[in-house]
């Protein structure tokens, strides 16, 4: 089930772009923004209102649609809900617009997107690839496989939260430390994927070269840059490195996919 949904909504939303529209999580955050009203000097309750309010909404929604349609309702549910955490824009369209038409309003609006500079050189190009697959795909995939609903949810919602306006240090700092638990094992795979579909030398190079200065266990998003520093030739431009960096997206899903439904076979997956 899990891999039938995973399957369908990354079709559905990469085909039917309107959903993008509907990717709003200012009502979810209402708690929050009123707990940092009525609570300002208390930073940590933001972090404990965030996970109440994915628990409770997400037993609630799956209370509701499981009473009324039953398991089919919660299968409904689960692809309405890992449809709406992806995103929120859609990978393969900015990046095929950057590489049209890259002086255009759409292409720069994609590139601010992804954080990528206009003088960005192809490694910084494909780092920033590396980057959108991992908060757009891998860490809601990985999460909804893992948590189901709450999961995507979660991720989602601290990346948003995490993205007020007004926010205090203090409260940014407990949102980062959640950001940085649910990011450790999303990292941690699609380091061990990238090896697996290209040069593993080279990635357990890398690999080293990040650690050389940290523990080993430490995984943080900048491992991503040294990974595509060490995979991508530094003579090639910009758009080379778009395309390299999508390829590379791309294989590394398909592995998870693989692995997933190798997971659904052996009955460590439903």
């Amino acid at each position: 089930m899990t891999v039938l949904i995973v399957l369908a909504g990354l079709v559905l939303s990469h085909y039917f772009t309107a959903v993008g529209r509907w990717r709003n999580f200012d009502w979810l955050l209402w708690p929050v923004h009123e707990t940092r009203q009525r609570f300002p000097e208390q930073p940590g309750l933001v972090l404990a209102v965030l996970i109440l309010t994915v628990v409770i909404a997400s037993a609630l929604a799956a209370w509701l649609m499981t009473a009324l349609l039953g398991l089919a309702g919660w299968a409904l549910l689960a692809l309405v809900v890992f449809i709406y955490t992806l995103g929120p824009r859609d990978l393969d369209r900015d990046i095929q617009r950057m590489l049209d038409e890259p002086g255009h309003a759409d292409s720069r609006e994609a590139a601010a997107s992804l954080g990528l500079e206009s003088d960005a050189g192809a490694s910084e190009a494909a780092a920033a690839v590396l980057h959108g697959a991992r908060s757009r795909w891998f860490a809601i995939l990985f999460w909804f496989t893992f948590l189901g609903i709450p999961g995507a949810l979660l991720y989602r919602l601290c990346q948003k939260a995490m993205q007020i306006d007004d926010l205090k240090a203090a409260e940014l700092d407990w949102l980062a430390r959640l950001r940085w638990v649910l990011e450790w094992p999303v990292l941690v795979l699609m380091t061990l994927a990238t090896g697996l579909v290209t040069d593993l030398d080279r990635v357990v190079q890398a690999w080293k070269r990040y650690h050389a200065e940290r523990p080993w266990w430490f995984f943080a998003p900048g491992i991503l840059d040294a990974v595509a520093t060490a995979l991508i030739d530094t003579e090639t431009d910009r758009a080379d490195g778009l395309r390299r960096g999508h390829q590379l997206a791309w294989r590394m899903l398909v592995l998870w996919l693989v692995v997933m439904s190798l997971m659904l076979i052996a009955g460590w997956l439903v």
